[in-house]
């Protein structure tokens, strides 16, 4: 018996390698840049000096939400697996669940992109807004014949048009600009509000200032009381005591410790104080 001839592969058995290959750089793609994204952010999280109790996975809403998306996960895999189940004898072994997936995301896709639910929408009319001018009827052109006038008497002669001259409207005068408010020099009055701020979070921050109102700058010393302080009440005294140095009018505020440490940063985007220092070293 002469050796039957190998089968040729079928269309599927020479497009899936491909689909699978191109299917695993596209993710291998994604996974790379979504490692670079997530080093960026941890980045950015550093030079802002954000708590890291705040980025951890346990206080992420996605985090809580992993359970479920994990639980939905399997309902689908279960999902395909009777579909699969459904198919005839033929095409069970052909279309597995991952291919059913594929095929379920580019129908998905597809009809994204062709947005089904706008071949049910009423064409837009266009709306006229009361600003627009409406075109105007056309009115048929007519021609006047005059009668003749004898020749032995001359017409009357035509007055001759007066020039108007439009009246000239006085000049508008511009409102004087309000002086800016003073900045206050002195050092107790200053020192008695800040001071006010302090006493709401600790009685131990004995605040000392120093003050140039000629370069609008305010300078800030606060004792060590500010270490024993949480995180969170420093946050809120940092930005109470800078907000309210910038609207006594100092543009340039400067808060540091008994060892001349610095504590607080103006904020390069947006209008809250940065804290830097929380902690002795």
């Amino acid at each position: 018996m002469t050796p039957s001839p190998p089968s040729k592969p079928t269309i599927w058995q020479t497009v899936q390698p491909i689909l699978l290959r191109e299917a695993i750089v596209f993710l291998e793609g994604i996974t790379h840049l979504l490692g670079q994204a997530t080093a960026q952010l941890k980045t950015t999280a550093s030079n802002q000096h954000i708590p890291s109790a705040q980025l951890a996975a346990e206080a992420s809403w996605l985090g809580k939400l992993t359970p479920w998306l994990q639980r939905l996960g399997t309902l689908w895999w279960q999902a395909m697996g009777w579909l699969q189940q459904r198919l005839p004898s033929g095409l069970r072994e052909r279309y597995n669940r991952t291919t059913l997936t594929a095929i379920a995301l580019g129908i998905l896709l597809l009809l994204l992109w062709l947005n089904p639910l706008s071949w049910f929408q009423a064409p837009e009319r266009p709306t006229i807004s009361p600003s627009t001018p409406r075109p105007r009827p056309e009115v048929p052109s007519t021609i006047l014949v005059q009668p003749r006038r004898s020749t032995s008497v001359e017409p009357p002669p035509s007055p001759t048009p007066v020039p108007t001259v439009a009246p000239v409207a006085p000049a508008a005068v511009a409102p004087p600009s309000p002086s800016p408010a003073p900045i206050p020099s002195d050092t107790a009055t200053v020192r008695q509000q800040l001071l006010a701020i302090c006493d709401r979070y600790s009685n131990a921050l004995d605040p000392t200032l120093t003050l140039n109102p000629s370069d609008h700058r305010l300078d800030l010393m606060l004792a060590a009381g500010w270490y024993d302080l949480s995180a969170a009440k420093q946050d809120q005294l940092a930005q109470a005591l800078w907000q309210q140095a910038h609207d006594l009018g100092y543009t340039t505020v400067v808060i540091t410790d008994t060892q001349g440490q610095p504590l607080v940063r103006e904020p390069v985007v947006g209008n809250n104080a940065i804290v830097v220092r929380r902690k002795l070293p």
